[in-house]
């Protein structure tokens, strides 16, 4: 491994929620895989027209794994099973967010891979434990993330967090043949610190 950055289990004991680092093992990568193959997810992330193999998901992620790249992946668990994935990587070309300059930012990516979980709250919790990590143990100033405008579900959960929308990136991913406008998202680290003490 490059660098051992690999986190804790983070746990939210209210909820049974945690998040950790994802393990690089057959068994984590046929379960991403299923997910990226999986049309009611890809319909929201990657397009269901860009599913992931199981060699796919091993060669795109595997270095990110295994930490020889800057970005990092993550599993999030409900009860210490895995239920959905969180990456996260330092913005070191703030452009791609449409800014002029992103010091110490950190962007991120969330999907709950079992669909009969959704809308139950466990996306925020994860994502409130992620930005947390960030914030302490990386010493992020701002936190990204740059959901789909055509995904309300989404935005409500990282609004949920305290995100707030600073701008629309027109055009900005290309989704199932089409590019289409996101929000850029962010959460200041005195905002985090708010939020987390409203809800202690």
């Amino acid at each position: 491994m490059t660098g051992d950055r690999s986190m804790k289990h983070l746990f939210d004991p209210d909820s049974g929620v945690g998040v950790r680092s994802m393990w690089d093992t057959a068994a984590e990568y046929e379960l991403l895989s299923s997910w990226m193959s999986d049309e009611r997810v890809l319909e929201w992330v990657y397009g269901r027209d860009n599913a992931f193999s199981l060699e796919r998901t091993v060669s795109h992620f595997g270095p990110r794994v295994r930490g020889e790249d800057p970005t990092r992946a993550c599993m999030i668990t409900l009860d210490d099973q895995a239920i959905g994935f969180l990456q996260y990587t330092p913005v070191d070309e703030p452009s791609a967010y449409g800014l002029d300059h992103a010091e110490d930012a950190w962007g991120m990516d969330v999907l709950i891979g079992e669909p009969e979980l959704w809308s139950g709250g466990y996306g925020s919790t994860a994502f409130r434990l992620l930005c947390g990590f960030l914030v302490e143990h990386e010493g992020a100033k701002r936190l990204l993330i740059d959901p789909r405008v055509e995904n309300p579900r989404a935005v409500r959960a990282y609004e949920k967090v305290g995100f707030r929308t600073v701008k629309i990136l027109e055009g900005h991913e290309f989704h199932e043949g089409r590019a289409c406008d996101a929000r850029l998202m962010e959460m200041l680290a005195e905002d985090l610190e708010r939020s987390l003490s409203s809800c202690s």
